[in-house]
């Protein structure tokens, strides 16, 4: 078109015919013209995001941003990445809403690039789309946005020795969460004690639990929550429910001032902060199992008598101990806390359709590297302070299955009291009457 339009404005005694020398001098010309007016172009698009066709000059505009394409990234993934994160930012980013958008543009450049489609997307992805799922019970295959996760916590107190209790045992238990949680866990009977009617008091909230029962050595009193936030406890196979006495409003020590009992018993719940519990086994009258217990309530100061050791130690106090006792079970509590200024995005990640395999690829390695992009980003887009990732969901199929040994012990454990008596002899004589249980004359 150069060398056509250059030859219209010739004199017409020029001719400018193919083959002639003019004709090749004017060709000449317009390529270079036409190569000019290419690499102006390229300028031109290289300027924009949607124009630009190579990575280098998409580069270029991120490095505005402050945002790098990754090594792995092609063209078309970087764009949508930072469209997406870019947009992100003009809205706030920090807001749910936004998270998700750049989330989903990402896992939609990845269909276009590496042919990788994760979870269903809608064609067109607009701000404001909730696709993702809020909260724990969103299905798994449509991805999840969890605000305030649920995180397990033990307590640090209870780990090695640590985990074995005498009575009137105390123990602090923080629970960092946004909300009260429930306490459960295992209550396990130690050699040489019989633990009756185990008591937990969370002396923060006056709450008490207790099972009217006793632990042999190695039994364990698990407990869990069934459906509605009840509690539910188990001996080994046994199911001992029923067996269980929670309350509110316990005062240690004090007469004359009854807990009602729930009509079902109610896990012990942690209010937030700093929960002081303790443990004491009760004993019950007309019940087995007398050993390891007290028979009224203590005060909340009684502790396990022991020696001062020395110049600068100090023994229990008199009046607020008592003979010490040997550890009478072992304590091993746990409980789900809602964590504080934190989120969740958790995408489907075990089933990923891919229409046809690539030559010179790794589908895991695509896979991690692709997370660690999204978790990337995620950290980089929440809020300061804010604890935000990206997870990837495998898929799974869980069943519970419960296996027990029962072990039968050669000894009886039937509690006895030996009594023995005896009469004295009313006479004794030298040489002829054995000298215990009698007297002299």
């Amino acid at each position: 078109m150069r060398r056509a339009a250059m030859a219209g404005r010739l004199p017409p005694v020029w001719s400018a015919e193919r083959g002639t020398m003019l004709e090749a001098l004017l060709s000449l010309v317009a390529n270079e013209q036409t190569a000019f007016d290419e690499d102006m172009d390229r300028v031109r698009r290289s300027h924009w995001v949607d124009t630009a066709w190579d990575l280098r000059d998409l580069a270029r505009i991120g490095a505005l941003f402050g945002i790098a394409p990754a090594g792995w990234e092609g063209v078309s993934l970087f764009r949508e990445r930072l469209k997406a994160v870019i947009a992100a930012r003009l809205r706030g980013a920090v807001t749910a809403d936004a998270l998700e958008h750049v989330v989903l543009r990402i896992l939609k450049g990845v269909e276009s690039e590496l042919e990788q489609r994760y979870m269903e997307l809608p064609a067109d992805i607009r701000f404001g789309d909730r696709v993702l799922g809020r909260g724990v019970a969103a299905p798994a295959a449509r991805g999840r946005f969890v605000e305030f996760p649920l995180q397990r916590r033990r307590a640090d107190s209870l780990r090695g020795k640590g985990a074995l209790r005498q009575p009137l045992a105390q123990l602090d238990i923080d629970n960092k969460g946004v909300e009260p949680a429930a306490l459960l866990g295992t209550i396990t009977g130690v050699a040489g004690a019989r633990t009756a009617a185990p008591v937990l008091v969370n002396l923060t909230t006056g709450q008490i639990l207790l099972w009217a029962g006793f632990l042999a050595c190695g039994q364990r009193l698990h407990f869990s929550l069934g459906e509605g936030g009840g509690l539910l406890a188990r001996v080994g196979d046994r199911d001992v429910s029923h067996e269980i006495w929670s309350g509110d409003g316990f005062v240690p020590g004090a007469r004359f001032v009854p807990v009602r009992p729930d009509p079902q018993a109610r896990p012990l719940m942690l209010a937030r902060g700093v929960n002081r519990l303790w443990f004491w086994p009760l004993g019950l009258y007309d019940a087995p199992g007398l050993g390891s217990a007290v028979f009224a309530s203590p005060l909340a100061d009684l502790e396990q008598g022991r020696w001062a050791t020395g110049p600068a130690g100090e023994g229990g106090r008199f009046d607020r101990a008592l003979f010490e006792q040997p550890a009478a079970v072992s304590l091993d509590l746990w409980w789900d806390e809602r964590q504080a200024a934190a989120f969740r995005i958790e995408l489907p990640a075990g089933v990923v359709a891919r229409p046809r395999p690539r030559a010179g690829h790794n589908a895991e390695t695509e896979r991690s590297q692709l997370f660690q992009l999204l978790g990337d980003v995620v950290a980089e887009l929440r809020a300061a302070g804010v604890d935000g990732r990206v997870s990837a969901l495998p898929l799974a199929d869980e069943q519970r299955l419960e296996s027990r040994a029962t072990m039968l012990s050669a000894i009886s454990t039937r509690e006895t009291q030996r009594l023995e008596g005896g009469l004295g002899g009313i006479s004794a004589l030298f040489d002829t009457t054995a000298v215990d249980g009698a007297r002299l004359e």
